[in-house]
């Protein structure tokens, strides 16, 4: 088999989660295929490759197609997924012999009406019609879906799916060169989205009460309604803008502690989507393999990752009193239990690379 098609209902370019999964899975994809396809809902001008490889920090030497399918103008609107999903199964029904993954839950309703065998990958709960069609009338458990792939082993509870395996998120180590273990304890930061439930607030007081550390939060966007103004007092905070990925391995090995707070309620760019329950970040892989402290959230789908005083310290709850103890902790801790601590969290990203995601997808297509 040397063709792969990934079939992913977005629009391209964005700075979501879910595309830098679907463009670093499709990099990894190219390392073992002599061709792989894209198909995405749209793209917003001409796609140019080489300003996504250099955004992205691909490694394969392969260049993957990103093509969109549909002729109309395409928005993310319902109507949009269902026809994408509807014409990206056809153009998957004319690949014979051709691996097929899709995150689109329509691409494959429509793949198992046409028999067309594929993985399903699954990051998040289903609502309304999605949700109906999957559960209730049971596509979830299509014979032609080879295996659903979730993202966290609590995810796969809420589905009661059958034949399924656990795929976290991954890291592509190339990223990362030159690995040291964290010496000292001054720099903390956080980089990501300020969504509702990412426990900004929670570092704005962490930086209040610790004045001998300094704290940066990078990931603000002109619609973010955090006023730095009201940070003015606050000498030991900055938080600055959005970067692109290619810059994230550079300025996570400026911190010492990184620090992932999410609360009870997480939402990505949709209101109604809580995905505290169930997440498995991106970015903490891109933590585990800076090699630096983490201190995270108790949260189910983390536990899964990080263990605490093992590759991590867990804060106890999602007060700011168990954050402020939990980076206290680790203001005490000796220098040998911190490099162990750092050591580990390496490790750990070693086991969860996306070249070893798509060697297990490869490994049950054979199947």
């Amino acid at each position: 088999m040397t063709k792969c098609i990934y079939i992913a209902d977005l629009i391209l370019p964005n700075n979501s989660a879910y595309s830098t999964h679907v463009l670093k899975m499709c990099d990894a994809l190219s390392h073992k295929f002599k061709k792989v396809d894209l198909l995405v809902l749209n793209f917003i001008n001409q796609i140019n490759y080489y300003s996504f490889k250099k955004n992205y920090l691909f490694t394969s030497k392969n260049k993957f197609n990103i093509k969109k399918i549909l002729k109309i103008g395409a928005k993310s609107s319902f109507i949009n997924r269902l026809f994408f999903g509807f014409y990206a199964s056809l153009y998957a029904k004319g690949s014979v012999g051709t691996l097929v993954i899709t995150r689109s839950f329509y691409a494959s309703f429509f793949m198992s009406l046409f028999k067309v065998r594929h993985f399903l990958e699954i990051h998040n709960e289903t609502k309304g019609l999605t949700k109906f069609i999957f559960l209730s009338l049971n596509f979830i458990n299509s014979k032609y879906i080879i295996k659903k792939i979730f993202i966290s082993r609590k995810l796969s509870k809420i589905f009661k799916a059958k034949n399924f395996i656990i795929l976290h998120d991954s890291i592509d180590l190339k990223n990362f060169k030159n690995f040291k273990p964290v010496k000292k304890i001054k720099e903390v930061g956080y980089i990501g989205s300020l969504y509702d439930g990412r426990g900004i607030n929670i570092i704005i007081e962490l930086s209040k009460l610790n004045p001998d550390l300094n704290f940066t939060i990078i990931g603000k966007k002109k619609r973010d309604k955090i006023d730095i103004s009201e940070l003015s007092e606050i000498k030991n905070i900055n938080i600055l803008n959005f970067v692109k990925y290619y810059k994230i391995p550079t300025l996570l090995k400026k911190f010492d502690i990184l620090l992932m707070p999410y609360q009870k309620k997480v939402f990505v760019n949709s209101k109604n989507l809580n995905t505290a329950n169930y997440c498995s970040p991106l970015k903490m892989f891109d933590y585990l393999a800076s090699g630096k402290i983490i201190i995270s959230s108790k949260l189910d789908g983390i536990k899964e990752v990080l263990k605490n005083n093992f590759n991590s310290l867990l804060a106890k709850d999602d007060s700011v009193g168990s954050w402020n103890v939990a980076l206290n902790k680790v203001k005490t801790l000796n220098k040998t239990k911190i490099k162990k601590i750092s050591k580990n969290a390496y490790d750990t990203s070693t086991k969860n690379t996306w070249i070893n995601r798509v060697n297990t997808i490869i490994s049950y297509n054979k199947i």
